[in-house]
């Protein structure tokens, strides 16, 4: 056994691994959704936004995580800028979010599948006994890839790349060209739900979920041959699938045939009840009379999430090995096999895969809680781009972010109002999800030796950071059944306890440098709640009040997370070593 991962993927390598995780069941559905929340218009809208906002998040990745090549993405670089905390929620968040990722990937193989073979699925896309079994055979594929080394891993999606890059193309010059309705995207409800569909689509319909491979480079960063091959291939794939998605949900609106599926001209609502939630692009070429190209899409329907899922089994291994290198998961984790795989790590993704896909077996159940989740995990780039310029300048920086200090709060920013966007209850079931680890970490922590906590002080942690997962929880519960006016007055208590212990904890570095994160997910989870009730709110701020407010408080903890970074341990060790 060893811990160090072979640098074996070049530039090549690296572009088709950030595109392969792009390209994969997204392309499949997230155009179905988001026209469903957005209309026609405002999809297209959508994906240029929703590209755009994930542009200014990679653009802060790509100087750090090219400066610091280190496995596991968020996690070594939360840890370097704030300490334990912030790498460990920033882990954690990026953790469980691509636990979810090869269950979606293969929960849309058989979707798809399902459009021409019967008994996978049932009308609404949820998985019936046939669909199961396929699933679970799927997962295990994608397990015994990633079990195979480096080289054969970063090769095989090489080659599985040019077929995904071609069958998109020829939808998009298939189906404009031959089948395109203008009334589509001009007379029959453009804009289906106002701004707030383009904002839905962006989470609920998977849009930020499609464009979330370009962080395969972060994530594999300490297997680069090179540093610069880092950004380099992030920009390139990014910015060539965000055009690639926004012709794609051209052609997909353009193609409807609102007589065959059966609904009311402009009720883009309503496509998801149909025909086409089965298998979108595929049972469009099918009605419109193009049976070619449906079999070559049901091909597609194999290799796209297929590959799409191998990549991202990858990332939690890798995310999960790195947490347990520092302190935030169990030792053994952090153990490599002979051919620098983390298969212990993969094994324990794989089964936790197969325990999602019982839980959620529909695409549209998993998306949107998996897109805030990681969303989460992507604070870190923001946050911390400018921090290390100040306590690591020395550091080589293969790409320097120009304009960081404007593009770095606005991209914190957008990370804050991503989650926002998820609506209520789905973004106080994020915060729970994510404040949930807290426990873990806490019992690690205090076992961590020189940085442990003494008996008062373990249960001032205690009250200050495990303290807002109950506050969110005990919300969440309140909203979903109505519990009794007391229980307003029990969080109020709970909120007084963990701000009292966050003052009592001001010697401990790791802990008051990184509470600014566990605040900021606690205030992104309350506006929600007494926001509009188009994001499922309470109606307490209204738009377009409720946007200048998110982005106030998203800017106010920014800040703080610029205050609070500094020249932590592992910032020392990593230059100490360089």
């Amino acid at each position: 056994m060893n811990n160090s991962y072979r640098r074996d993927l070049g530039l090549v390598n690296l572009i088709m691994l950030n595109a392969m995780g792009m390209i994969g069941s997204g392309w499949l559905f997230a155009e179905l959704y988001a026209s469903s929340y957005a209309g026609s218009l405002g999809s297209i809208i959508a994906w240029i936004l929703g590209g755009f906002i994930v542009l200014m998040i990679a653009l802060t990745y790509m100087e750090v995580s090219s400066a610091f090549p280190l496995a596991g993405g968020s996690t070594p670089i939360g840890e370097m800028t704030h300490g334990k905390l912030v790498g460990f929620i920033a882990g954690w968040g990026a953790w469980i979010s691509d636990i979810m990722t090869p269950p979606i990937e293969a929960i849309a193989m058989v979707t798809y599948a399902s459009a021409f073979i019967p008994g996978l699925v049932n009308r609404h896309g949820i998985l019936l006994t046939y669909g199961y079994i396929f699933a679970v055979i799927i997962m295990v594929i994608v397990l015994l890839v990633n079990l195979l080394s480096v080289r054969i891993f970063g090769n095989a999606m090489s080659l599985l790349m040019v077929w995904k890059w071609l069958i998109p193309l020829l939808v998009i010059v298939t189906l404009i060209p031959l089948a395109f309705h203008p009334a589509n995207l001009t007379t029959y409800n453009p804009f289906y739900a106002g701004y707030h569909g383009i904002f839905y689509a962006l989470v609920l319909g998977g849009i930020i979920f499609s464009f979330e491979g370009f962080r395969a480079a972060v994530n594999m960063a300490g297997e680069a041959k090179r540093k610069d091959y880092i950004w380099k291939s992030v920009i390139i794939s990014l910015s060539i699938v965000i055009a690639l998605y926004t012709m794609l949900q051209v052609a997909f609106v353009g193609a409807v045939r609102w007589s065959i599926i059966g609904i009311t001209p402009g009720d883009w609502g309503a496509i998801t009840n149909t025909s086409l939630t089965n298998g979108p692009f595929a049972k469009i070429a099918y009605d419109i009379g193009f049976g070619w190209l449906a079999v070559i899409l049901l091909v597609d329907a194999v290799i796209s999430p297929g590959g799409a899922g191998i990549s991202y089994a990858a990332y939690p291994a890798r995310i999960f090995q790195s947490m347990a290198n520092y302190g935030y998961a169990p030792k053994v984790f952090a153990k490599l096999d002979k051919r620098g795989v983390p298969s212990r790590s993969l094994m324990l993704g794989f089964f936790l895969g197969l325990a999602f896909i019982y839980e959620f077996p529909g695409w549209d159940l998993l998306v949107g809680i998996l897109t805030s989740t990681l969303v989460i995990a992507y604070v870190v780039g923001p946050a911390s781009v400018n921090i290390l310029r100040k306590t690591a300048p020395n550091i080589e920086r293969p790409f320097l972010l120009k304009g960081s200090k404007v593009i770095a709060p606005i991209a914190f920013i957008f990370t804050f109002l991503v989650i926002y966007w998820s609506g209520w209850p789905l973004s106080g079931e994020v915060v729970i999800v994510t404040l949930a680890g807290l426990l873990m970490f806490f019992v690690l922590y205090l076992l961590s030796g020189n940085e442990s906590f003494s008996k008062n002080e373990a249960l001032m942690f205690f009250l200050s950071m495990i303290i807002p997962f109950l506050f969110s929880l005990i919300l969440v519960l309140y909203y979903t059944y109505s519990w009794p006016l007391y229980i307003i007055y029990i969080d109020a208590v709970i909120l007084i306890l963990s701000i009292y212990s966050y003052i009592k904890l001001s010697k401990k570095i790791d802990i008051i440098s990184g509470s600014w994160y566990v605040y900021m997910l606690l205030a992104a989870m309350i506006l929600s709640y007494i926001g509009p009730s188009a994001y499922g709110g309470i109606n307490i701020i209204k738009f377009p009040y409720d946007f200048i407010v998110d982005g106030i408080v998203a800017l106010i903890f920014y800040i703080m997370a610029q205050l609070t970074g500094h020249r932590t341990k592992s910032l020392e060790d990593y230059i100490n070593s360089a």
